[in-house]
């Protein structure tokens, strides 16, 4: 069977070892090699989140508020008036309508500022919900977090040298919360995949 593009990322950072560590620990080779797998989807960049850098991204949500100010100026204007409630122009006669349209693209605005605040590439929570449920899966499959096996699996998928075990295990010890959260769903789903046993009769 031809290995996949992440065992061959593992095999050049010298971490088939860890993984094996883990199978051996309980873990499910398929299933951590498929987690795995989704690293390759964990780039949070504002170029690959929005398709440009940070600071094009501030000026556009500054030009749509921007937007937003004109409309709120054109409807006030005597012209708009007379187009939305005098002729009744089918271009116009909603304008006026709750919520306005200007106030929609400053509610859109707002909302593409927030999360430039609290999703963007600084917080990663992309990766930090796909490290987080790693971490869960080896704990529910082995009752511990492994974290010299589970960070060099990281480091090596991420080309992140500098992801040792003591960062990955301080990283896991400042999201406990998070972990504990994926721990519940992988539990849930468990149960939701988990065939019952037949009562015995006798």
């Amino acid at each position: 069977m031809k290995a996949s593009r992440t065992e061959d990322v593992l095999r050049e950072h010298s971490a088939l070892g860890d993984l094996t560590d883990l199978v051996n620990a309980g873990c499910k080779r398929d299933q951590i090699i498929g987690l795995l797998d989704l690293a390759f989807w964990t780039d949070e960049s504002w170029q690959k989140l929005v398709g440009m850098r940070l600071p094009r991204f501030k000026r556009e949500i500054a030009q749509v508020r921007s937007c937003a100010d004109i409309l709120e100026r054109l409807n006030s204007s005597e012209l708009i008036y007379h187009a939305a409630i005098e002729i009744q122009l089918p271009q116009f006669v909603d304008i006026h309508k709750t919520p306005s349209l200007s106030d929609q693209l400053h509610a859109y605005a707002d909302g593409l500022d927030y999360l430039r605040k609290y999703f963007g590439p600084k917080r990663n929570p992309r990766e930090q919900a796909w490290k987080a449920r790693l971490v869960a899966i080896v704990i529910a499959d082995t009752k511990t977090p492994h974290d010299r096996e589970v960070s060099s699996l990281i480091a090596a998928v991420l080309e992140n040298p500098k992801y040792s075990e003591k960062a990955h295990q301080t990283w896991r010890l400042g999201h406990a919360n998070l972990i504990s959260l994926m721990g519940n769903i992988v539990h849930s789903r468990r149960n939701l995949v988990r065939p019952s046993h037949p009562s015995s009769h006798g």
